[in-house]
């Protein structure tokens, strides 16, 4: 991405968020790149993005902007250890989010048991077992392509395991989506990364919400209206959006949207696949906080898919780790993030940037010396 950026000899190159959907290990192979590049040509760069602990690593100087105005502009150290805005301040100190792990994890409420998967004849998922106990919440994290997102394909039905199965609440789940009933879907919701995807924006929010009211409440009319103005007050967006449609709406409106839609069949367990990996971090948090607010009102359990450790400690009980398919480290959170570590759970965990300037140049001289080591 970087070598085509150079092709032409630019005097300026503009990066857009060229590291958010990425997973932190890939993410600081790409930071590098970028650093080493640009010092090596002397080319300008202008880099846009949410993240202040990825832009503390490449930047020299920062500015902040909010609603089309420049905030504040600095030089990294003085904008990331002494800012002067409250806004700064806060996305300085966003996650600081801390959920109590649940002491007791072993009740099996979801359960995946030796679940193995393939695309066609390509193996992707290899005898992965895990559990959910009830209103508590499960992180899947690890590198895209580690079968994250493949394992909730599977939950719902969407990709038949070739092997395995799928239990909630004691009972099996027939593999397939087609099978399950009209109970069986209910109980179990997913909220998808990409809301804007997962709406037709033809639809109002009165109409996206309420199209799962009727199909499973049978709710129609006054009823049907009065139900979706209830779920928009729990997402706390209110009767007003009603009307709206999704291009009317925030990033972050659009998630607590699809929040409304999944809490309309009243689930017992949601997943959430990356829905806060889209937003900027001040947004997300709200999202985290919403959905921890309502675990703790509707007892609900979450499967939280995600590679941003930060939320893996926001809002986890358990964590499960995964890689090329395969599950290498399962457990309570307060175990699962504590060493000693397996090789690519250590790897996972130090690849998360921090919020202070030459992170990534200690982070890249360590594992000179622990290839050199080798």
């Amino acid at each position: 991405m970087t070598a085509m950026a150079l092709c032409s000899r630019p005097e300026l190159i503009v990066f857009d968020e060229p590291t958010t959907a990425l997973d932190v290990t890939t993410q600081i192979d790409v930071l590098a790149a970028i650093k080493t590049a640009i010092a090596k040509t002397g080319t300008a760069a202008l880099y846009i993005t949410h993240d202040l602990a990825v832009v503390a690593q490449v930047a020299d100087d920062i500015m902040v902007l909010r609603n089309g105005e420049t905030i504040e502009y600095g030089s990294v150290e003085k904008i990331i250890e002494n800012p002067d805005a409250d806004y700064t301040r806060d996305l300085v100190n966003v996650r600081a989010i801390r959920h109590a792990e649940a002491g007791d994890q072993s009740e099996r409420f979801f359960e995946m048991k030796n679940i193995s998967a393939a695309y066609g004849t390509m193996p992707v998922l290899f005898d992965v077992s895990l559990h959910v106990p009830k209103g508590q919440t499960l992180a899947i994290v690890g590198e895209s392509g580690s079968g994250k997102s493949t394992l909730a394909r599977v939950a719902t039905g969407l990709l038949p395991p070739s092997t395995g199965s799928v239990r909630f609440d004691g009972q099996d789940l027939p593999s397939a989506l087609k099978k399950r009933s009209r109970e069986e879907l209910r109980r179990l919701q997913l909220i998808y990364q990409m809301a804007d995807t997962a709406m037709n924006p033809r639809q109002t929010v009165g109409g996206i919400i309420g199209r799962a009211v009727t199909f499973y409440e049978g709710l129609r009319g006054s009823s049907r209206r009065n139900r979706v103005d209830d779920l928009l007050e729990q997402i706390e967006m209110g009767s007003g959006f009603y009307d709206r449609y999704p291009a009317e709406l925030s990033g972050g409106q659009k998630q607590r949207v699809a929040i409304a839609r999944a809490l309309a069949a009243k689930p017992e367990l949601i997943i959430c696949d990356e829905p806060t990996s889209a937003l900027d971090p001040l947004v997300a948090d709200g999202i985290l906080k919403l959905l921890l607010q309502l675990q703790k009102e509707k007892q609900l359990s979450y499967i939280f898919i995600t590679h941003d450790i930060a939320i893996v400690r926001a809002i986890a009980d358990s964590v499960a780790v995964m890689h090329r398919g395969r599950l290498v480290r399962f457990g309570p959170k307060s175990e699962a993030l504590t060493p000693p570590f397996d090789d690519y759970t250590d790897l996972l965990l130090n690849s998360v940037p921090e919020m202070k300037t030459g992170w990534l140049e200690h982070v890249l001289a360590s594992r000179r010396i622990s290839s050199a080591g080798n």
